[in-house]
């Protein structure tokens, strides 16, 4: 009788072990795999391109966000979940706002085809509430997106094409994106949104004018009857000024204080420029004949140059005034000086008085602002 009930003990407890082992067999089989599906993301990151609330008016965004999916995307079934919080409006975007990349480095490898319905050949794209849905192609081995593939996902005027953006929360806080779906994997992404995304500066630049002359006296030495005379040096003018409509330099002559030229104070005699008539010029310089004046020689940058001053050619010159006379000029603004290289000449006829001559010449830059 002993032995009868010890086995049937032993039949219980043997009963009860095999109940267990069936229980842990059912969950090991239909809970593991589904454990095993549910990775974490990594990598999560959504780039901005305002944080500013939309108020007291909308405030527009591109969105890329990127993460790495341990599973990858690989079942026609599969679909990507991106859910956007309440209150950022999503109503305007469509397929043509947004881009799908992975790939194994920087998820820009790979990009999706996309329409607004999956097909065999197409990635469905599509806005469900706050929802965008990513469904795989119908053709489960068409644009698979591989295990522990980087994915890169564009929204707005950064996707290719796109015209339309995201508008921000009306109201500054933290939020939080998160990302999900039937592929199995999961995340969350945390965004900032501001009462103001941008600073304001400002700056300004005093207006400023430059002018060097190269030297401030010039010789003839002796004026000979045979032939016409170059003073030297030559003096070069040398301009530069950030007004937006350039500047003017203007020449201005003593002569005898009424009329220009080289004048001889102890005779009372003026070699008159360009000539006796004081003509403006261009006049040619003869031998033999009096004469005075000054040309521009050469320029660098952009300098126009008074018609009287522009001929130099032979024995050219431009007439001197006891007034204020532009030599050269621009209404332009500038990136580099300007120069202009002035050379003076001067000729004499039989009976110019003996004696010294002189003349001072006066040059002011004028900023045109």
């Amino acid at each position: 009788m002993v032995d009868f009930k010890v086995k049937r003990l032993i039949n219980q407890k043997l009963s009860h072990l095999f109940v267990i082992y069936l229980i842990l067999v059912v969950l090991v089989f239909f809970i593991y795999p589904q454990v095993a599906k549910a990775d974490a993301l990594t990598s999560l990151s959504d780039t901005m391109s305002r944080l500013a609330d939309s108020t007291p008016t909308p405030v527009n965004s591109d969105h890329t966000i990127k993460f790495t999916t341990p599973s990858g995307v690989t079942d026609a079934s599969d679909t990507i979940e991106i859910t956007f919080p309440a209150g950022f409006s999503v109503t305007s975007v469509d397929v043509t706002d947004i881009d799908l990349h992975w790939g194994p480095s920087t998820g820009l490898e790979n990009s999706a085809t996309l329409a607004g319905t999956a097909d065999a050949t197409h990635w469905g794209a599509y806005f469900t509430g706050q929802v965008l849905s990513f469904d795989h192609a119908t053709d489960g081995a068409f644009e698979d997106i591989a295990t522990t593939s980087k994915v890169v996902v564009e929204i707005g005027t950064n996707a290719t094409g796109g015209d339309q953006q995201i508008d921000n929360h009306a109201t500054a806080a933290t939020y939080t994106i998160s990302i999900g779906g039937d592929f199995g994997d999961t995340g969350k992404i945390a965004i900032v949104i501001l009462s103001d995304d941008q600073v304001q500066l400002t700056a300004t630049v005093d207006p400023s004018i430059t002018f060097t002359l190269s030297a401030n006296s010039s010789d003839f030495g002796a004026l000979l009857l045979g032939s016409v005379t170059n003073s030297s040096p030559d003096i070069t003018l040398t301009v530069g000024t950030n007004a937006g409509t350039g500047y003017t330099v203007t020449v201005r002559d003593v002569g005898n204080t009424t009329n220009p030229g080289l004048y001889n104070s102890t005779a009372n005699y003026i070699i008159g420029s360009t000539n006796t008539a004081y003509a403006d010029g261009p006049t040619t310089l003869a031998n033999g004949t009096e004469g005075y004046g000054l040309y521009v020689l050469s320029t660098t940058g952009s300098p126009t140059v008074a018609s009287r001053y522009n001929g130099g050619t032979g024995t050219q010159v431009g007439g001197l005034e006891v007034s204020d006379t532009t030599i050269i000029s621009r209404i332009t603004s500038m990136s580099a000086n300007d120069t202009a290289t002035i050379r003076h000449r001067a000729a004499i006829a039989a009976f110019t008085a003996a004696g010294s001559y002189s003349d001072t010449l006066t040059y002011i830059a004028t900023g045109n602002f």
